[in-house]
């Protein structure tokens, strides 16, 4: 039920006592070291300048590489691919998945993030439930950057400075996969899921502060903390499985013959990063010295 809500949190977002987002990977035969930071879509740009580190690794690489291409997500056909994604069947719209009265409970809370701007729910009863639940989430999240700017965010910025500098941009994953993961889920599990979300709007709320909060502290431990928050689906095996582990353990995969030809500069979201099977320590498991950035 809160598969949606995780998988935000992750997409949106090492396991240490320091607090620290930009990691070293070196040793097991690399001739030069590659480097691991951990992103939060909503976090500024601007934040690039108090990471330990950033400029070193920016120079240092050779690629710098996304959990997806910049350019292939802005581009217009994966643009209309997701558009297309998010579309409910004719027969499941939002009004025939609920009932009338998980339907206004549902657009108590729409209400709260999008009533001010005249959108209603039934105008949006042609999207999936999860479709919904991340335009929610994405709200509860850009409030604590009243200036945020979709142009000026750190994963992005990351991206493109390394651009302007020579290194070229991959993807960990296509946008094929991410919008299968993101919308392609049972309805029904996606209509409990953001349902769920609404009847505890104000617990999810606090969180996605505290998220804020603890990224822009580089503060690791208190995000894992969160992320394996019972509450938010830390303790959903099958949830964890297919929206962090089982990635890890693909992008651990590339790396591991990425690394030894390109140095390159991974930045993933920094839910990847923590704890025994987090990105971080499936390299060290493979004979790699991760260590942070100073």
């Amino acid at each position: 039920m809160k598969k949606i809500l995780l998988l935000f949190a992750l997409m949106m977002l090492a396991f240490a006592s320091q607090a620290q987002l930009l990691w070293k990977v070196s040793g097991n035969g690399l001739s030069r070291p590659s480097y691991i930071m951990g992103t939060y879509h909503f976090a500024p740009a601007s934040m690039m300048e108090k990471i330990p580190g950033m400029q070193q690794a920016l120079e240092g690489c050779d690629v710098v590489v996304g959990e997806i291409e910049k350019e292939s997500l802005l581009n217009p056909e994966s643009q209309m691919l997701m558009a297309q994604a998010m579309m409910a069947p004719a027969d499941s719209t939002l009004d025939k998945l609920f009932s009338p009265e998980d339907y206004a409970i549902v657009e108590q809370v729409f209400n709260k993030y999008f009533g001010a701007m005249g959108v209603k729910l039934s105008q949006m009863n042609m999207l999936k439930p999860s479709a919904i639940s991340l335009q929610m989430q994405a709200m509860q999240a850009v409030k604590y950057f009243p200036n945020f700017n979709e142009s000026e965010v750190i994963d992005m910025a990351v991206q493109t400075t390394a651009n302007e500098m020579g290194r070229p941009s991959i993807g960990l994953e296509t946008i094929e996969e991410q919008t299968d993961l993101l919308f392609n889920g049972p309805l029904t599990e996606q209509a409990e899921g953001l349902l769920d979300a609404c009847k505890k709007d104000d617990l999810f709320t606090v969180q996605s502060s505290a998220i804020v909060e603890a990224y822009m502290a580089q503060d690791l431990n208190r995000i894992e903390a969160i992320f394996t928050d019972p509450e938010l689906g830390g303790e959903d095996a099958e949830a964890m499985d297919a929206l962090i582990y089982n990635r890890n353990r693909n992008w651990a995969e590339k790396l591991h013959k990425m690394m030894p030809e390109r140095a390159a500069l991974v930045c993933v979201g920094v839910g990847h990063l923590p704890g025994d099977q987090g990105l971080l320590q499936l390299l060290r498991d493979r004979g790699y010295t991760v260590e942070p950035m100073q």
